[in-house]
């Protein structure tokens, strides 16, 4: 596991485009980028996407940078800041927070976290808050309630999930209080919110296996429902537990199916994508498939769902970091269809991916 101090390596920015009618996938533009980005997010009215950098550290800390989209959807940096930390990993973006948006990162080897202000460019320019956490913390991901009234953040060492209450007139969060998963060091990684507010679901990376929450709309609390859910085919106490580990957590634009993805520390054996149907108001529904992966996923296997209700919106993007491919992918009735796939050989890729136009 990198510690933020390894040389990861030249980064680059793929724009890939996905054409839902014939169900193809293909690759449009190389990018040299400012870092190795293990993880993106986008602010749409600038036409801005961000990434979190994996660069030769400066001065002890790694970075932040932001780019923009240019008409052909290849991109051009914009700028670059130093981060808190020597391993930033989650970033989330939310365009209703402060005056042009608010751009927030954590780091997954330094307990910190930070919220900064972008220009009406996008441009991340000022840190308005910083976060600290316990030694010990490694945090992984975002999770805010659609309302924007509440932020999760998953805190992978020390088995935590920190809520807070978001101010959006400038951004800042204010800490709540803390919950934990269904079992001691299940290491919950991400987490993903229904599309009225009212369910959390967590996937935890070494309990693989997907805990469902409600959330108390009044205090923001999550309360543990006693519904846990396998992301491998094997129960979710499998013998060969060690040899997987629990990775991303999306719902569909719809609101009606919950994705999960599976990572095999063996690359002879392949993860899991494993899919659930939801009720509308968000509650478990029907369990509708557990499938391999095209290799074992490494450190990726990072799922984005399009976050349109067009042709598209039961298609999901697969990356795959070990393996250097982007793949495809179509819910179709009970079935996780493998639609496309692009390898992209001669640079670096691939982790996370965002859905632009």
């Amino acid at each position: 596991m990198l510690d933020g101090t390894q040389d990861v390596g030249k980064g680059f920015l793929y724009t890939l485009v996905v054409d839902a009618d014939a169900g193809s996938l293909s690759l449009a533009h190389t990018s040299p980028a400012a870092a190795a980005h293990p993880w993106l997010s986008v602010n749409r009215k600038a036409g801005v996407v961000y990434g979190s950098g994996w660069s030769s550290p400066i001065n002890g800390t790694r970075t932040f940078s932001s780019y923009s989209v240019k008409p052909d959807f290849s991109v051009s940096l914009l700028n670059t800041v130093t981060s808190c930390g020597t391993k930033p990993i989650a970033n989330d973006f939310i365009a209703e927070a402060g005056e042009h948006g608010v751009f927030y990162g954590l780091d997954f080897f330094t307990p910190c976290g930070e919220a900064w202000d972008v220009d009406e460019r996008g441009a991340i320019v000022s840190k308005i808050q910083a976060l600290e956490f316990a030694p010990g913390s490694t945090l992984h991901g975002f999770a805010t309630t659609p309302d924007l009234k509440y932020m999760y953040l998953t805190n992978l060492g020390l088995n935590t999930i920190h809520s807070y209450s978001l101010n959006l007139a400038n951004g800042s969060v204010t800490a709540l209080g803390d919950f934990s998963p269904s079992e001691l060091g299940a290491g919950p990684r991400h987490g993903a919110i229904t599309a009225n507010g009212g369910y959390f679901y967590l996937i935890d990376e070494e309990g693989l296996r997907v805990d469902q929450f409600t959330i108390d709309h009044a205090s923001g609390s999550l309360d543990y429902t006693n519904v846990t859910l396998a992301v491998t085919p094997f129960g979710l106490t499998p013998a060969n537990a060690s040899q997987y580990w629990g990775d991303e957590i999306v719902i569909s634009s719809d609101g009606l199916t919950l994705y999960a993805s599976t990572r095999s520390r063996d690359a002879d054996f392949p993860g899991y994508i494993s899919g659930w149907s939801l009720n509308a108001d968000g509650s478990l529904k029907d369990t509708l498939f557990v499938i391999p992966t095209p290799e074992a996923g490494g450190t990726s296997n990072i799922l984005s769902i399009s976050p349109w209700n067009d042709t598209s919106k039961n298609m999901l993007i697969l990356t795959d970091q070990d393996t250097d491919f982007v793949a495809l992918y179509e819910l179709r009735g009970q079935d996780l269809v493998l639609l496309d796939r692009v390898n992209i050989t001669g640079t670096n890729c691939c982790s996370g991916s965002v859905w632009l136009d």
